[in-house]
């Protein structure tokens, strides 16, 4: 089932690139050191480098299969936050990450210059959360 589907109407696409290729995706799970939520492959299956409108004030850009690792990788993401992965980015210096933080497993938020694990903050429980529920919307928006 598609996001993308079910977006909320506080998001707007504004452009968005190919789906992952399989074999891209594979070596993205080969990559990463969690296991990947089901609804971020989904989402990267069927659409890549999608440029999200929040609430007409902020953007976020959630990133192909290798998006992902170039991206984790130039940051040094693992390096600094062990068992997690950056899926996205807000234009503005930050990431989105999925980890298990203090408040369980799900997507945080943290400088892309700051790295440190004790200033990451809780978004939401899940990506489908995020943009079909708006749950950590308000979060990204006053980032």
């Amino acid at each position: 089932m598609s996001i993308l589907k079910d977006l909320s109407s506080s998001y707007r696409i504004n452009s968005y690139g190919p789906a992952s290729l399989e074999n891209d995706i594979k070596e993205l799970i080969n990559f990463s050191q969690i296991e990947i939520p089901e609804d971020y492959l989904d989402l990267i299956r069927e659409k890549t480098e999608i440029e999200i409108n929040v609430g007409k004030e902020k953007y976020i850009r959630i990133w192909g299969a290798n998006g992902c690792i170039e991206m984790n990788e130039s940051y040094e993401i693992q390096e600094n936050i062990p068992s997690s992965l950056a899926i996205a980015d807000d234009e503005g210096g930050n990431a989105l990450l999925y980890l298990n933080g203090n408040h369980g497993f799900g997507l945080y938020l943290i400088a892309f210059n700051n790295l440190d694990a004790d200033e990451l903050q809780f978004v939401s429980d899940s990506l489908s959360d995020l943009l079909s529920k708006e749950i950590g919307r308000n979060i990204l928006k006053n980032c």
